[in-house]
């Protein structure tokens, strides 16, 4: 996993800022359109107990494993290394290669989130995405030697967890000296070098709409973080989608990370989803397919929570989020059920609503998947 607890508070600060048979696709609505990734750990690399047991077992998620058609994943499940302390990784061999076989049996896509950048202190900002690729492919090739599929890889928070992060939590990120425009260029290294290991593998980026300034004609959506510089969305995602052309590469998607926090943030305690439909008008004018992210964290995201009132408040809020978004006309090409948050803190079954599993079921329940 690449979502460490550092960078989901980071998204969260820049969003809020101030407080067996796949489902065969409709005409019209894309085949990859729903996205399941339930979070896998309990702390850093540390797997929540039922988080493999409960997966492998389709007859704990019959009805969102039929509507699912991407199982989203992250790196920091794959790593062969134990988390310190113990003596076996977290997935073993034998585990992943049970997956592998579980994704074959229900025709499932496979996305995995990744890192893009990822510099040690000692990282020459020019070789930020080269490195990262090259450390990033060594845990990507133990899963396909399982016998996995890789068909999305896509990037989180790569540019602005390096040029961004800074202005938003000074103390944990130092400046690098890189410019947005020098974060983008060593993005798109890192994807030359991930579509020769990897080339059948489609390309994507996840990074927060709070750090951008957002055209949605009648209004302007501001940086969430005041101290960011202004950094304009669609100038943004032109320069990403340039840099790749000029390497012979697409890009494939742009997830949002916004979610009820953010929502919230921008109509001032009550959802707006504006800003979210502005970019996936201006993606679509770039030829980049939108997906939103559907989660959100509990009431005031504090600390030590009775855990099923704080899971109990996770699902109403994300469930609120999905509300909102469908309301407004959200229609993204991938609607992606991912969580990261603490909570709902159980990753199953399915007829638990307070559950990860339960949470998606409620949310495809409330999906046009029928249209687009």
């Amino acid at each position: 996993m690449i979502r460490t607890g550092a960078v989901a508070r980071l998204a969260a600060v820049a969003a809020t800022a101030l407080m067996s048979c796949r489902t065969v696709a409709a005409p019209g609505r894309p085949a990859d359109r729903v996205w399941v990734g339930p979070m896998p750990f309990v702390s850093d690399r540390t797997f929540r107990s039922d988080y493999l047991p409960m997966l492998l077992d389709e007859r704990l998620w019959p009805t969102v494993l039929k509507r699912t058609q991407v199982l989203k994943s992250y790196l920091m499940v794959l790593p062969s290394d134990p988390v310190p302390g113990k003596r076996a990784p977290e997935a073993s061999d034998e585990q992943l290669r049970a997956l592998a076989r579980f994704v074959r049996r229900h025709r499932l896509k496979v996305a995995v989130e990744v890192g893009g950048i990822r510099m040690a202190a000692d990282t020459p900002c020019d070789q930020a995405g080269e490195t990262t690729a090259q450390g990033e492919l060594r845990h990507l090739r133990r899963w396909l030697k399982a016998g996995g599929r890789i068909d999305y890889l896509t990037t989180d928070h790569a540019v602005m967890m390096t040029v961004g992060a800074p202005y938003v939590n000074p103390k944990s990120f130092a400046h690098r000296g890189m410019t947005v425009s020098d974060a983008i260029g060593e993005l798109a290294d890192y994807f030359s070098i991930m579509h020769r290991a990897i080339p059948g593998a489609r390309l994507g980026i996840i990074e927060s709409l709070g750090f951008f300034t957002v055209d949605a004609g009648s209004r302007t959506y501001l940086r969430t973080v005041p101290a960011l510089p202004v950094w304009r969305f669609d100038e943004f995602i032109a320069e990403v989608v340039e840099a790749m052309h000029r390497r012979g590469l697409r890009l494939d998607h742009f997830h949002v990370d916004f979610g009820w926090e953010g929502a919230r943030h921008d109509g001032l305690g009550k959802p707006d989803c504006g800003r979210i439909l502005a970019v996936e008008a201006a993606l679509r004018r770039h030829g980049v397919r939108p997906g939103v992210i559907i989660n959100a964290f509990h009431d005031g995201m504090a600390a030590n929570p009775d855990p099923a009132e704080a899971s109990r408040q996770a699902v109403a809020n994300t469930l609120r989020f999905t509300d909102a978004y469908l309301a407004t006309g959200g229609a993204a090409d991938h609607l992606v059920v991912q969580t990261w948050q603490p909570y709902p803190d159980r990753t199953g079954p399915e007829t638990d609503p307070n559950t990860v599993l339960g949470l998606a079921e409620a949310v495809l329940d409330r999906l046009p998947l029928d249209r687009r």
